[in-house]
């Protein structure tokens, strides 16, 4: 019974530190891709996979806590140690789902303020610095309410100047493709 307990008081202690002192780094994992050139691009290749893992140390916590108080209950009513690590394991298993979809489904309410280079594509800018013929100039583009500048290189090879309405027809990573709005 004293390992059962010693579990219990173990996941519990876990849960706590990460209840106190955050734990929020197994929200989600990042994958961030390389070019085969080599060159690092930071635009459509970054994934990221949203909620907690099964394996997260929340998740571990509610289990251990769980197993060790549902198999020192199933001792203390004096069933055998094989079945009471029966009841504790299917119980923080239980319990360990639970908080996983508790935690998903927090994850999942939470709003985020990151926009992905691709959600540009098709937006209207107004050119900020002129764009050259050959060369590059900078854009304003409102994108979820948020402004961003971003450089820009003229479709065509054409000059475009400032305050020129403006399409962005591709995404390049740390540079937009655009082209003049047809009126």
């Amino acid at each position: 019974m004293i390992v059962f307990i010693s579990l219990a008081f173990l996941g519990f202690t876990f849960l706590l530190i990460s209840a106190i002192f955050g734990g929020d780094h197994d929200a989600g994992d990042h994958d961030i891709g390389d070019d085969v050139d080599g060159e690092f691009d930071h635009g459509d290749d970054i994934v990221v996979h949203a909620g907690p893992s099964p394996f997260s140390v929340r998740v571990i916590a509610v289990f251990l806590t769980t197993f060790g108080a549902a198999g020192a209950i199933a001792r203390h009513c004096d069933m055998s140690l094989p079945w009471s690590t029966v009841i504790g394991t299917a119980a923080g298993a239980v319990a360990g789902w639970i908080a996983l979809m508790l935690l998903r489904f927090s994850y999942a309410q939470q709003a985020t303020s990151s926009v992905n280079g691709s959600e540009m594509v098709g937006m209207i800018a107004e050119v900020k610095t002129a764009i050259p013929a050959v060369g590059v100039g900078q854009v304003s583009v409102v994108v979820k309410s948020q402004r961003f500048y971003q450089i820009a290189r003229c479709k065509g090879g054409i000059q475009i100047e400032e305050g020129t309405p403006v399409k962005i027809v591709e995404y390049l990573g740390d540079c937009v493709i655009v082209e003049r709005v047809q009126s």
